[in-house]
């Protein structure tokens, strides 16, 4: 009974990032339409993010909520390998109302396992 109470590390290293991804995709969707341009390098997207975001946190950690965005949405956010360098590409169309609802239903189903 104990043992189906605990989660494992990842799982909860996973479920902190999916309560961070709300909030986060408004300062990404901001990032795009400040820098005016359909994709950004990863590394000036990660860099934005982190000049935005109220928490302090690494670069690499950044990187990783960009990866698990694509993950969950790849619909609205893309990685594209061009070259030797990784862009973020995201549909500013798309209704951030949406995304972050979608981003909470995912958070609510991993949560029940």
């Amino acid at each position: 009974m104990q043992a189906l109470m605990t989660r494992n590390p990842q799982q909860e290293q996973r479920l902190a990032m999916l309560a961070r991804l709300p909030e986060m995709a408004r300062i990404l969707r901001n990032v795009f339409v400040a820098e005016k341009k359909q994709a950004l390098s990863m590394e000036l997207a990660c860099q934005r993010m982190t000049d935005s975001y109220q928490a302090l946190m690494p670069m690499g950690e950044m990187e990783k909520h960009l990866h698990l965005f694509a993950e969950l949405l790849p619909d609205w956010v893309r990685i594209l390998a061009i070259r030797q360098e990784n862009y973020l590409k995201l549909d500013k169309a798309m209704d951030l109302n949406i995304v972050t609802e979608r981003l909470s239903a995912r958070k609510r189903e991993e949560e029940k396992l």
